[in-house]
This record gives C-alpha cells, structure tokens and sequence, in this order.
C-alpha cells in the first residue's frame, strides 16, 4: 500500500506534552520481527532519514515551536545527527587570555533521560521503576523519540513561566507569525517536509489554545490554507486540565486567576472561529469536564487513578486517544484517509467533533468480547471534549478499538453455553460485534467501527495510571497486580463525534466570552466590532447544530 504522509504541527507547552506522549506511544509500537509485521504504516507520520555519518534515521515528521527556556537538556537541533559542541573546545581566532568564556549553568538529566542515552542501560528503560511523577517538569523530560534537526523551534521573546512578559494573548501569537523566524524560515521548514512526500495528505495542528499560541496556530493555519488548500487539516485545540494560578490562596490571587480566566476565554472564542473557517475539522481536547472558567473536576476513566494536576498525567489521556483514532488512516490495511474522516464528521458546517476515550477497555481477563458487551454498565467512553457530553440519538461517529484479538470475540459452539442465544453471537468480527452493540444502544446514528489487534503499549515513559486491578497486558483481574509490576499494554477505545452536544459546547463559550468587554483587555489589539463578529461566528456554528437529525 502506498503512504499518504502527514506532516504534524505542534504549538505550545501542553501541546508538546500531548505530542511527546503520542511520539512515545508510536515508537514503542515498532515492531521489528518480520514475521509478526506491524499492522500499522508508520510512514504517515515518521520520516526516513540519513545521518551525515550514513546512519539511517526514522524521526517524527514534525515541526514544535515553544517557548525559551522550555527544553532543558534538550538541544535546539537534537542529538541525532551531531553531538552539540563542547564550548572549550570551540575554536577562536582570538588570544586565548582576552577571551572571557562564560556558560549558563547546564541543565542535568533525570534518571530515564541518563539512561536512554546509556546504550547498557537502554535493555531496562521500558520496565525500571523511576519516578517522573517528581522528575518531569518539561515535556522533554520524559522524551523518548529523537527529532530530526529542523523539529524543534524556540520563541526567544517570550520565556516559559515568565510572568513578567507573558505570552498570553492570540494578538501575540498572531503578530509573531508576521515576523521573519516564522513567516520565512518556518513556513520554508513546512515547504520542504511537504516536498520530500510522495502522496502529501494534509496537516494535524496540535496546538495550546489558551494562551499567544492560539493566534499563532491560528495565523500558521490560514497560511496553509493559502499554500495548501486542497489539503485535509486536522486542528486538535488542547486545555490544560488543571491551570497553576487556579490554586490561589490571597484575595490578590484570585482576582489575577480570574483575570487569566477571561484572558483564556478570549483567546478561546478568537482560535475557535479562526479553526472554524481555515481547518477541515478541529476536536477541542481536555481532561477536564468544563474546559474554560476553570477547567473544572477531572474526569474519571474507568480502572485509572490519576493527578489531573500533573500535565505529564492528563496529557497521556489525551495522545493515547489521538494515537488510537488517526489509527483509522495509518493502517497498512487502510485505504481510508485523512479526508475521509473530515468528511464525515462535517456535514452541513459542522467543523468541530468531539473525542471520547475509554482506557482501558474493561475486558475481563478470563472473558470473552461478547460477554463483556453484554454485561457493561454506564456509558461505554467518556468524552475528552470540554463541556460536552457524547449523545446517543442522531450522531455521526468513528470509533478505533484496539487491542482486542479475535480470539476474544466468543466461545466455539462446543463450549458457548448461553453465549448461543444472544444475537451478537452470530458476529463473526470484533468490528461486526461493536457495531452490532452500538447499534442497539444509540439511535439513528451512523457509527463506522475500525479494529486492530495490536493494543497500545504503556511501557516507560508513559505513567502508571492504572489501578491495580488491571493485570500486565490491560485486563481486567480479580487478583490484584504485583506491586513491583507494571501495565505493559492496553486496549482501548476511542472516537470521534458528531452530533447536537457540540453546540452546547459553543454555546457555554459564546455566553462566557460575551460577558467580556475587550477593551479592558489591553493585551488584544482587537476592536470591539471585531470581537463581537467573532462572537456571532461561534453562535453561527452553534446554530449549525440545532437540527441534530445527520441520517
């Protein structure tokens, strides 16, 4: 099969986090045994490269931008291609007694970052017990994968937790693009990994939608609109569950959280109406159940415990969701695209879609599928969309499960038992016997059911969310899990939705945002009919969503 490639753009700290986690997920997912080869054509979104050395690469076809002191140990250009330079052994045409070196102090490794870099160490990395609970502070602290070169790029007028000059408005995110780091040398990054593609699909946008990033998201989409337009994109806005400044304790505290609060709702309203009109679809993502105004209580995932305060916690939700659907376009097996899935999800204007997540599938582990269908109680996934629910009449959904064999689907005739006079036994796939329950459980909905094998790996860096009744391999047991031992994989299911509950979701930001006056925000060079364009734009595509009638 020939690939359709993607080129991914991540904007923004929490974004990182998410793309770091879905990085990881990906290459823990390489399979190299040529006799059980990988259902999954990692080519979409890996590129193959050559060192100057002559090594040849596999690097994530990727561009992230964040903040200045937001790597530590990582290097601008990575380590792959060339070891960053010892600064004594640079070579200066001056006398060495009038040269004064001076070195900001270097950032040390934590544990797993030591030992990824250790090849006799390497052998024990997915199953050591370390504790990045404590040891990550940036996204590159749990980094597995290497980055081609030209990856990773930095905002050097802004600085990461700076809360001096903060990078907190979309006017900021928009008017950098204009500069010459992005609106030249990026956009030419963007141009030559689109150029190296043979069957060039389209864009995933993952990006903060919160903060100055949000215009520059915004501002990168409408030029790929211009450069691209025939291309699929996919803008994947994400929240932060949990925002630090909502933890105050003065009176002083709160008044400058509640102003953050507005701020984010702005750059909220503006990103949305922007994603609306240039991207083919955008997927609001968040952890927790409000999303904006504080992000709200976390929500509970079935058989996980989890510190939604922690975005090294909450963004792992977020990437194994996201590795697991866009898995219904980077099957070998697939002839189904990028642009299939917006398609589908968009009829009638409909731009945005909501995502759902059940991890880990709750398959017991002495059960079969049909067995666990027919006993399951409350909803099936949960949503991943702020302020809003997954409905169950009239809606349009994808849904990936993964890692559930055929072989657990049911019971041969010989030892089937009661399993024989259910209708689901009659299924003869996984697929077959999900759209048989999804169809008996919604109505008038459409739902296109893809499945794989292959379970998601969840071997370090990824966290230990689960509790212990999860066994090793992601099923349910009666006997709790060793303590030492840790979760190496899971099923899971994932989707994404189409259907009235999104226009709830715009509606709670049109009534928040209108409540705003603009011209007290001094950070947005906006004028007050700008704004309350934007306002009725957000209200347009809520109204898109009033007839939920789609089949």
């Amino acid at each position: 099969m020939v690939s359709k490639e993607i080129l991914t753009l991540q904007f923004g700290h929490y974004a990182n986090f998410v793309g770091t986690h879905w990085w990881n997920i990906q290459e823990s997912s390489f399979q190299y045994d040529s006799a059980a080869p990988s259902e999954i054509d990692h080519n979409v979104l890996f590129r193959e490269g050559i060192t100057p050395a002559g090594q040849v690469t596999f690097t994530p076809r990727l561009l992230l931008v964040d903040l200045k002191n937001s790597l530590k140990t990582l290097p601008i250009q990575g380590d792959l291609y060339e070891e960053p330079p010892d600064p004594s052994q640079l070579f200066m045409k001056w006398e060495g007694h009038k040269i004064e070196l001076q070195e900001a102090p270097r950032e040390s490794k934590n544990a797993f970052q030591t030992d990824i870099n250790n090849a006799s160490a390497l052998p024990t990395v997915a199953t050591k017990k370390y504790n990045l609970e404590q040891d990550v502070q940036v996204w590159s602290d749990f980094l597995y994968s290497r980055f081609h070169p030209r990856t990773v790029n930095v905002i050097k007028q802004y600085q990461h937790c700076n809360a001096e000059t903060p990078f907190d408005s979309y006017s900021l995110g928009a008017a950098l693009w204009k500069s010459e780091v992005f609106e030249d040398r990026f956009s030419d990054d963007i141009r030559r990994y689109v150029e190296e593609c043979d069957h060039f699909q389209g864009f995933h946008i993952l990006t903060d939608c919160t903060n100055g990033f949000a215009g520059l998201s915004s501002a990168c989409l409408e030029h790929i609109r211009d450069e691209y337009d025939r291309k699929s994109v996919l803008v994947l806005p994400t929240i932060p569950a949990h925002f630090p400044d909502n933890d105050f304790q003065t009176a002083h505290e709160q008044v400058y959280s509640l102003m953050n609060d507005s701020t984010r709702v702005i750059n909220l309203l503006l990103s949305f109406n922007t994603y609306r009109e240039f991207s083919s679809m955008f997927v609001p993502l968040c952890t927790s159940e409000a999303g904006w105004r504080q992000p709200g209580l976390p929500r509970q995932f079935y058989h996980t415990q989890y510190n939604h305060k922690l975005p090294y916690h909450s963004s792992a939700f977020l990437a194994a969701a996201l590795d697991t659907i866009s898995l219904k376009y980077r099957l070998e097996s697939s002839t189904f695209s990028l642009s299939d899935l917006c398609a589908d999800l968009t009829a009638n204007d409909r731009k945005a879609a909501a995502g759902s997540l059940c991890m880990p599938f709750s398959l017991n582990a002495d059960a079969d599928l049909i067995d666990c269908l027919d006993q399951w109680e409350g909803p099936l996934y949960k949503s991943i969309t702020p302020r809003c629910s997954i409905g169950t009449e009239r809606v349009m959904q994808h849904l990936m499960l993964r890692g559930v064999p055929e072989t657990r689907l049911k019971k041969p005739p010989n030892k089937a038992g009661k399993q024989k006079a259910m209708a689901a036994y009659n299924c003869k796939s996984v697929k077959d016997m999900l759209e048989l329950f999804l169809a008996c459980s919604t109505y008038a909905t459409a739902s296109h059911v893809s499945t794989i094998s292959q379970a998601m790996s969840t071997k370090n860096p990824f966290p230990d969310l689960f509790d212990d009744r999860i066994g090793v391999h992601g099923n349910v047991s009666a006997i709790p899990r060793l303590e030492h031992t840790r979760v190496e994989s899971v099923p899971i299911l994932a989707g994404l939705h189409s259907g009235s509950e999104i226009g709830q979701m715009f509606e709670s930001l049109h009534t928040e945002a209108k409540k705003l006056k603009i011209a007290r925000f001094n950070q947005f060079t906006l004028e007050a009919d700008e704004y309350e364009d934007a306002l009725n734009s957000v209200m347009t595509l809520r109204e898109n969503y009033e007839d939920s009638f789609l089949v």
